[in-house]
Parts: structure tokens; sequence; C-alpha cells
């Protein structure tokens, strides 16, 4: 979960601290106080597309910072894997996430220190956050997007079936492509000869075999140790013995100087007893000193390092990630793709009607598509009607007792049957009120009601999401009343198994808060300042009764209390 953000220079906002807990975080704050602000910089650490307008007016650049505590995370394995790939450890269970903006529109994204692209920016929050704003809301009016809110209720079950469905797709759309190109082209046979040559050389001679990329993660990594450890000790080892120019000159090291100073002081301990006991200290440290450096040049003796195998082991990383990017994301696919290629290449060889052959392997394929896709469309149509009955009981507690949804499917035509999602085409209908037929949610979903739709998503899919933070801005958007009571209560739900956060303008939600922050603004010598402050219970009370009346008078300060105290 997100344990600390830190923003500079952002906007309005000059340096605040944010330090969320777990359970419902709510975010309030006067109109233009920047209470987005702190969403938008969340979304930039995530891999946002950044903007030099956001660079706080006066200064070269814009700074923010997180830190996620890592400890519960479900899908812990993967996202490791995912960084060690790239070189970052995580020490402590703590991912510390900063990106940088400048004037001239340029950024810098950083993990535990290390220059990322914004594409692992991405793929690194889809295991930490979730962010829902408004942009989202629009979202379920795009029905493109429904199929994908369907399979993620229906879990593995349907992923698998989905991955499976996908395998008989592609193989079946590699043999259409086969055999329109030789049907089409003469000297197709001919150009797909010398390419799967290629790739058979390719992937052939580099020959990597299973668990070979963990094994070269793990020489670089112990490499980079030693070789940091190497330099150190030489360092040390320098200021010991000295060292020699490259202008022939020489500087004498602490070992030696120690050893003259030790001379001079015997030479004084001579003449004069009462200097015995300085010369003895003196001779006991040139003593350790040189025992000290002959230690260390014994340990870089037998260090085991060696740079032509830091070299080497470099180069064959490289190739493996050239080879992922062209067929491949693990060892195992690229060996899979390099036996498929060869296969089909001893098929040309072997073959001489092959276009007669590979039309009768489309037609096996497409019978196994199609079964498939069946059983498919059946597994979500048994989801749909599952997530349609727990959405309708849903949007009765969000004070739509009488809403009907419903998951429609549509079975595609011939001209377009097979599509990346399936055989049917998916879309969410809706219907508010008795007697009215459910229609698509663009039709008739008001602002408010989409808010609570999609909340109403988020509470079902939630509790099979493993993403630890869920940020919901502005939820309440066209909301009042027991709706905005409602609404806070599903929040109030979810933050039970996640940590939430939640940029709200109502009083409701802000009183069933575990923790409230209050955002303000005030101007200092010309310029706007934001400040973000935890709010204590006094607080707290004050500023659901400013939520409610716009004020701290004593009867609204008295329904705050009350208020709060029903969320408890």
């Amino acid at each position: 979960m997100l344990l600390r953000l830190e923003i500079r220079d952002f906007a309005v906002i000059s340096n605040i601290v944010f330090e969320p807990s777990y359970g419902l975080n709510c975010i309030s704050g006067e109109t233009g106080a920047g209470k987005s602000l702190i969403v938008d910089a969340i979304s930039l650490i995530l891999g946002a597309k950044a903007s030099k307008t956001l660079v706080r007016s006066g200064s070269s650049s814009c700074f923010v910072e997180s830190c996620f505590d890592m400890t519960d995370l479900k899908n812990r394995k993967d996202l490791d894997k995912m960084l060690e790939e790239q070189g970052i450890t995580c020490e402590e269970d703590m991912l510390m996430i900063s990106r940088q903006i400048y004037v001239n529109g340029k950024s810098m994204a950083r993990i535990n220190g290390v220059g990322v692209t914004l594409q692992l920016l991405k793929e690194v929050a889809s295991f930490l956050v979730d962010i829902h704003g408004q942009h989202d809301t629009q979202a379920i009016f795009d029905e493109k997007s429904h199929c994908g809110y369907l399979d993620s209720y229906g879990g593995e079950k349907i992923a698998a079936l989905h991955a499976k469905y996908t395998e008989y797709l592609e193989e079946y759309k590699q043999i259409v492509t086969r055999i329109k190109g030789i049907s089409s082209s003469p000297d197709y046979l001919d150009r797909r000869r010398e390419y799967l040559e290629f790739v058979v050389k390719e992937i052939g001679d580099a020959a990597f075999k299973d668990g070979e990329e963990e094994e070269l993660i793990e020489t670089r990594k112990k490499l980079q140790q030693n070789e940091s450890t190497a330099s150190a000790l030489s360092e040390v080892l320098s200021v010991l013995e000295g060292s020699d120019g490259n202008d022939g000159s020489s500087s004498h090291g602490a070992a030696s100087d120690t050893a003259f100073a030790a001379r001079e002081l015997a030479k004084v301990a001579s003449h004069d007893s009462s200097y015995t006991s300085l010369s003895a200290r003196a001779n006991a440290i040139s003593l350790d000193l040189e025992a000290l450096a002959a230690d260390i040049v014994k340990i870089l003796d037998e260090m085991n390092y060696d740079p032509e195998l830091r070299g080497k082991t470099e180069e064959r990383i490289g190739l493996l990630y050239d080879l992922k990017s062209k067929y491949g994301k693990d060892i195992a696919e690229i060996n899979e793709f390099g036996a498929k290629a060869s296969s089909e290449l001893s098929e040309i060889d072997a073959n001489k009607d092959l276009l007669s052959e590979l039309k009768t392997k489309r037609s096996s394929v497409e019978k196994k598509l199609l079964s498939c896709a069946e059983e498919l469309s059946e597994a979500r149509k048994s989801a749909g009607k599952k997530l349609s009955s727990s959405i309708v009981k849903e949007l009765a507690d969000l004070e739509m007792p009488n809403a009907v949804f419903e998951v429609e499917f549509t079975r595609r035509e011939k001209n377009r049957f097979f599509s990346s999602s399936g055989i049917d085409d998916i879309a969410f209908r809706f219907s508010a009120n008795p007697g009215q037929e459910p229609r698509a949610l663009s039709a008739i979903v008001s602002g408010g009601e989409a808010s609570r739709i999609m909340l109403a998503i988020k509470n079902v899919l939630s509790r099979s999401d493993n993403t630890p933070t869920l940020i919901f801005d502005e939820i309440d958007t066209g909301v009042s009343g027991k709706a905005s009571a409602a609404i806070a209560k599903k929040l109030k739900s979810i933050a039970e198994g996640h940590q939430v956060l939640c940029v709200t303008h109502t009083a409701q939600i802000a009183a069933a808060a575990d923790c409230n922050f209050l955002l303000t603004k005030r101007v200092v010598s010309g310029n706007t300042l934001t400040e973000c402050e935890l709010l204590d219970n006094d607080s707290r009370v004050n500023e659901v009764s400013r939520l409610l009346s716009g004020g701290n008078g004593e009867s609204s300060v008295n329904l705050a209390k009350d208020l709060i105290r029903s969320f408890l």
C-alpha cells in the first residue's frame, strides 16, 4: 500500500507530504485547493503523460516521490521478477518510485533509484494502484470496455478459456495468412523458407536453456556486487599504500606515513624514555595498517571477479532480450517459436501440395477454435448473470432500488465472427426506473447514476481484485443526500480489504473516513500555496460541519458529530 507521497513544485503545491493509512482515507478542501492534484501526482509516478505546465511557476522542475509497502502484495513474485530483469532490488519490502518533470517538458522516472521507462512504470502500476476518476466513469459508456469488466469478474476460469481461445485464434490466423500468401504470390514459399531458415539458425545458435535467464540475472547481480566491493577495497588500499600518478609522480599512503612517524618517535624515545609509550603506540598502529593492507591485497587476489565474464554475461542477456523482442516473452516461448519454425520448414520441404495440406489443417483448427469460442461464450453468459445480480444488489444499496442491470450478448456476423475477444459483442444494459426497458448506458445514465454504477462494479470486482490501493477521484459527483451516504458505506466496505484514497466534497464520505486530510490554500507574497493537514478528531468534526453547511455553527457541529458516529 501507499505509505508516503511527497510533492514539490507541482502546480499550486510548493511542498506537501501525504501519508495515508490502511482503510478509507478522504481528502477534502475548498474548491481550487488542489485536492485532485494528489491523484494527478500519483498518476504521474504510475506512468501518466507529463506536461511542463505542471511545473510550479518560478521553478525549474516539479518532483513527486512515493513509497509503497509490498509486504502483503499478492502478486509479489511476478512484480519481483519484472523488477529483477531491470536490475532493481527491493530492500525491506519497500518500493520507491519518483518522477521529475522539467520546464522543457522532459522527465525522469526512477524505481528504487534506478532510471526506468514510462512503460515499466505503467506495468508496475498495475500491481500497486487502481485509479478511478471522472474519465473512468465515462469509460463505462464505452461498450468496448464491457467485455473486460465481465472477464475480470469471471476470474481464472474465463481467463484460462480466453487464453486457450487466443492460442487457437493465433494458430488459425497464421494458417489463413499462409494460405493467402501461397495463393497470391508464386515466390511466397521461397521467401517464407528463407525467413524460417534465419529464425531456426538464430534461435539454434543462441541455444538458450530453460532457467538460464534466472541464472544470468543472478550472475550479473553477483558480478555487480563483486565489482563494487573490489572497487571499494582498491580505494582503501590506495589510501593505505599510496598510488602512482599518470605523470610519473607517486604519493605516500597511510601505512608508509605511519611507519615513518613510528620510526621518528622511536628515535626520540631512544634519547628520552618518556616518549616510549607514544613510540610503542605508533609502532602498533603502523603494524596494524601494514597487516590491514596485506589482508586487503590477499582478498583482492582471491576475489572471484572476472571482468571478461561480466562482459559475456551482459552480452548474453542482451542477446536474450533481443530474441524476446522478436520471438516470445521468455526462453520457453523463444524455443517453442524455433521449434514451430523448424517444423514449418520441414513441412515446406516435405509437402509438394502444401496448399491442400494447409486448407485441411485450417478446417481442423477452425473446429477447435469454434468449440473453444462457444465454451468461452457460455462461461461469460453464466458470469454475466451473476454479475448482473450482484450489481443490482449493490445499486439497491446505493439508493437505486428499482434499477435493472443486464449483460447483453450479441452473436457476431460471420464476416467478423472471430475477434480477439470472442464470438459475441458484449454490452451492459441499464434501467433506473420500473417499466423502463434496459438500454445502453450512454443513452440513459446521468452523471450521478454513472458514478454509482461504476462504484457498484468496483465494489463487486474488488472482492477478487489483488490491487492493494484503490483511488476514487470525486466518485460523489452528481449525487447528494441519501445517495452520498450509500456511497460512503460502499467505500467503507471496499476499504475493509484495500487501502482506499478518496477525493470528496460531500460530508457523508468525509464522515465515514478512517483518516481525513484537508487541503487548504493561502497566498504568500503574491504566490498561492497549498498545504495538506492530517485532521485530528476536533478538526475532522469541523471539516464535516463545513461540508454540511459551509460553517461551524453549533447545530452544524452537532450534526457532524452524529454523522461521524453513524459510521463507527
